[in-house]
């Protein structure tokens, strides 16, 4: 089973607790290795302070002693030599010291009780020196004074491991405590910071399916901005792609469902009727209206590759006269058909427009279609392409009907048929036209043709130089 990955918090809070544990054990070891230096400075200090303090009273003969003591150091006095040996009754709050004195010629002058057996310091062992003496490890200090008295003065070392160990404590407590508070902390912290995370997915999810409405990125971080930014655009392509397909599945209902019922009915009636003229007749229009069905079917599928097409591709230079040549090749079956003429005029080697060939030749395919449609036998259509400026001009203008001023915005609707029109027109073709000029930023007319009678589209969209 696949482990699920943790959450954000989750990874945020243990990455941030461990660049502290990381940062903070490294400054905490480095901060007590120097404090621990400084503290054996400053003890070696007043160690070497307090021998240079001793020679001098000793040579002063000021040497203090309390009077209880003086007895038993004459008598142990007398067990040394001359020296005079003093008691020590360390407290529990002071440290055990020590210390020898001795004359120019190496007498014994005087020693503490726990340094009298500890044999005269050799040259060698002036100086600092950690020595063991009575199982236990001392540190000392052996100077010679102006007087030429030689004094070793010690302190024992585990006092100062008591000091350590109070460092270490000092500075591992702390961490030990503070470790847990700050994780705490900064999963608050984290989970404080990534509030507008949460509140973007709330919003998601309450977000009602076929919402435009784009998520607010104003008041959200800069790190989100992006992210809302792209979920935005990830959203409206979606929203299209939905709009897209319902489209679809309504043109498919709307525009399927005539031509399928007068399929079915002419077929039934073929089936049932005895008379051969009536069965003809009746298959007769049965296919003439699955030739409607093909053409709506090919309607609809081009409006469907017009409308993806667009969505997932870039403009590129493209050439609207190649482009209208190609369609009105395609159409020659109609234009034969139909006995119409169909001139195409251009001032230039080629118009340059920034487009998608897809949509382009929709457009002057159900152009060009409907005024062929519309145009009785033997009539005449005109396809004119200029460039004026930075614009492309696009004339399409035939000598059949035309339509009349109050109803040429109307027609632009989708499915829309004129009820009294004897064509067979679909509603479709100039949705599609419309949806193509919409993807390129164009503009179109409809105008009186310059052929006396009929109907003149203008488009006009923007060209490259070239």
């Amino acid at each position: 089973m696949t482990p699920h990955p943790a959450s954000l918090r989750t990874r945020l809070t243990w990455l941030i607790i461990a660049v502290m544990v990381a940062v903070l054990i490294p400054l905490g070891w480095i901060s007590y290795r120097r404090e621990l230096r400084e503290m054996n400075e400053l003890l070696d200090g007043r160690l070497a302070q307090a021998g240079r303090t001793l020679g001098t009273l000793i040579a002063h003969g000021q040497l203090p002693l309390r009077d209880a003591d003086l007895q038993a150091i004459q008598q142990n006095g007398d067990k040394h030599g001359h020296g005079v040996v003093v008691s020590v009754h360390p407290r529990n709050y002071e440290p055990e010291v020590g210390f020898q004195a001795y004359d120019p010629q190496g007498e014994l002058i005087a020693a503490t009780s726990n340094f009298a057996d500890l044999s005269p310091p050799t040259t060698e062992e002036r100086g600092f020196r950690d020595i063991q003496h009575e199982g236990r490890q001392w540190r000392t200090f052996t100077l010679q004074n102006r007087a030429n008295l030689v004094i070793r003065i010690g302190e024992r070392s585990d006092n100062r491991s008591d000091i350590v160990r109070g460092l270490v404590i000092e500075h591992a407590l702390p961490l030990l405590i503070g470790l847990p508070l700050l994780a705490l902390l900064v999963s608050l912290a984290v989970k404080r910071g990534l509030r507008p995370v949460a509140v973007l997915t709330d919003m998601l999810d309450r977000r009602t399916p076929g919402s435009r409405k784009p998520m607010p990125a104003e008041v959200a971080p800069s790190e989100i901005k992006p992210l809302i930014v792209a979920l935005n655009q990830q959203l409206e392509r979606l929203e299209d792609a939905l709009d897209r397909e319902h489209r679809f599945a309504t043109d498919v209902a709307h525009e399927l469902r005539t031509p399928l019922a007068a399929t079915m009915i002419h077929l039934e009636s073929a089936m049932i009727s005895n008379d051969p003229t009536e069965v003809e007749f009746t298959v007769r229009h049965a296919q003439q209206s699955m030739a409607r069905l093909a053409r709506r079917i090919e309607q609809i599928l081009a409006m469907a590759r017009l409308e993806a097409g667009a969505a997932s591709q870039q403009r590129t230079p493209m050439d609207l006269i190649r482009i209208a040549t190609e369609v009105i090749e395609e159409l020659a079956p109609l234009i034969v058909d139909k006995d119409i003429e169909v001139g195409l005029t251009h001032g230039n080697d080629m118009i340059i427009v920034p487009g998608h060939e897809v949509a382009l030749a929709a457009m002057f395919r159900n152009l060009i279609e409907n005024a062929l449609r519309y145009t009785e036998a033997a009539g005449q259509v005109d396809i004119s392409l200029r460039r004026e400026g930075g614009e492309a001009i696009i004339d399409i203008y035939d000598n059949g009907p035309g339509i009349p001023e109050d109803k040429r915005q109307a027609v632009f609707q989708r499915f829309h048929r004129e009820v009294e029109s004897a064509t067979r027109g679909y509603g479709l073709g100039l949705s599609i036209v419309q949806r193509a000029i919409e993807l390129h930023d164009a503009s179109i007319e409809l105008l009186e043709s310059p052929l006396g009678r009929g109907l003149l589209v203008r488009i006009r969209m923007a060209a490259l130089v070239g």
